[in-house]
C-alpha cells in the first residue's frame, strides 16, 4: 500500500519541476533577439563547461593540465575529435608516468 505523503510530494515536485520549466520557456520568449541577455545564454553552456573542465584539470595535478593542452592543441590543428582524444590521454598517461617517479 502507497504512502500517501510519499506520493504528494512526488507529485509537488512534479508540478514544481514542470513550473519551473515552462517559467524558463516564457522568459526566454520574453528576451529580445540581439540582447545582451540572448547573446550572455548562447554563451553560458560553453562557459560552463570550460568553468568545469578547468576545475577538474586543476584538481587532477599536472598530467591532467598537460593533456587538456595537447588535446587542445590537437583539437585546434586536426580539428579531429577522435584525434583529440587520443593524444590528450597519451599525453596525460605519459606526464602522469614520469612524474610519478
Amino acid at each position: 500500500m502507497p504512502d500517501w505523503r510519499t506520493l504528494i510530494a512526488i507529485g509537488l515536485l512534479g508540478l514544481a519541476s514542470y513550473a519551473m520549466r515552462a517559467g524558463g520557456f516564457l522568459a526566454a520568449d520574453a528576451i529580445r533577439e540581439g540582447s545582451i541577455a540572448a547573446r550572455f545564454l548562447r554563451l553560458a553552456p560553453g562557459n560552463l563547461f570550460v568553468a568545469f573542465v578547468a576545475a577538474a584539470c586543476l584538481e587532477n595535478g599536472w598530467p591532467s593540465v598537460i593533456g587538456c593542452i595537447c588535446a587542445l592543441a590537437t583539437m585546434a590543428v586536426t580539428g579531429k575529435e577522435w584525434a583529440a582524444l587520443s593524444v590528450g590521454c597519451s599525453a596525460a598517461a605519459l606526464a602522469a608516468a614520469l612524474l610519478i617517479r
